[in-house]
């Protein structure tokens, strides 16, 4: 069922927003990554796309999202709201059954957290570790292509980095990747990043 595979939900508080967001998630990816090794024609990206798209819709529109978290409404009513909102598109299976369940269960409050969580969770899956790059000057293609493989093999991964200035900057480069910050002599610490990244800096 909708119910087993997305997992139970117990009480949401405040202090466990998080904790339930992390796991509605990983529930979630884990549903499209088995869909799709069963050849459901299931992308993991497409249900991100999705998630982003329902959390715009919601922010533009504050009486739907209102709507399909008010206990003042009973869950058939919320659900039949959301469904003929869905009905318009063509969402993933397992994207409707989250917004079910998350609506019948007064849980969209935790909806933006859980499209924060999935997309970490994608990312770790594919590898793939985001990072962001503040420079005292404006790093050029080459130079950010460099950086960005030199530190994906230092680490291990394929970097998805954000680029981003500040004259003011003292060292010239700080790298920052999850809760590690990286300055340029720390960088060049690392041999393959020193040869392959800062070579032109």
């Amino acid at each position: 069922s909708e119910h087993r595979d997305l997992g139970e939900d117990p009480v949401v508080t405040t202090a466990g927003s998080f904790v339930i967001a992390e796991r509605y998630a990983r529930a979630l990816l884990g549903v499209a990554l088995d869909d799709d090794k069963n050849d459901k024609k299931v992308d993991p990206d497409k249900i991100e796309r999705e998630l982003s798209d329902i959390a715009a819709l919601l922010e533009s529109q504050p009486k739907l999202a209102d709507a399909l978290s008010t206990p003042a409404l009973a869950a058939e009513t919320r659900v039949a709201i959301l469904d003929e909102v869905i009905s318009r598109g063509s969402l993933t299976g397992a994207t409707v059954n989250l917004l079910r369940l998350l609506t019948s269960r007064e849980r969209m409050s935790v909806f933006g957290l859980i499209i924060e969580q999935y997309r970490k969770l994608l990312l770790e899956h594919k590898q793939i570790q985001p990072g962001e790059v503040t420079s005292a000057h404006p790093l050029n293609d080459q130079q950010q292509k460099r950086l960005a493989d030199g530190l994906g093999e230092a680490l291990g991964k394929t970097m998805e980095l954000i680029f981003s200035n500040d004259t003011k900057l003292v060292g010239g480069l700080v790298v920052r990747v999850g809760n590690r910050v990286y300055d340029a002599s720390v960088i060049r610490q690392l041999e393959r990043v020193k040869e392959k990244a800062l070579s032109s800096f």
